[in-house]
């Protein structure tokens, strides 16, 4: 949803044309087979709660930052975390979370 709602946005403000979004919309839509998935269940809400409560962050942004972490325990091995939100990356690298995305990533 984050890169949906990220293309739209970018469309409406004439960042970019709506060609354009629809385009990267449709390659989102073909390369979602291979993405895993974390449904928000009862671990990954409660790694949420606790990370609203240790820091300033918007509840889906929590959210997501929970299913990062809830998907590396499960796979035993680190997951880096896609961002483009400068304040969001700060809390994952805070946590030793690998991001790419932001200013200042590995990935530039």
């Amino acid at each position: 949803m984050e890169v949906a709602s990220a293309l739209a946005r970018r469309a409406r403000a004439g960042d970019c044309e709506t060609s354009e979004r629809d385009a990267a919309l449709a390659a989102l839509d073909r390369d979602f087979a291979s993405f895993l998935v974390v449904e928000v269940v009862p671990a990954v809400t409660s790694r949420a709660r606790t990370l609203l409560n240790a820091c300033a962050l918007r509840a889906s942004d929590a959210i997501q930052l929970a299913s990062c972490y809830h998907l590396q325990e499960k796979l035993g091995h680190e997951v880096p975390f896609v961002v483009y939100d400068v304040r969001l990356a700060v809390v994952a690298r805070e946590s030793g979370t690998v991001v790419l995305g932001a200013a200042g990533d590995e990935s530039g």
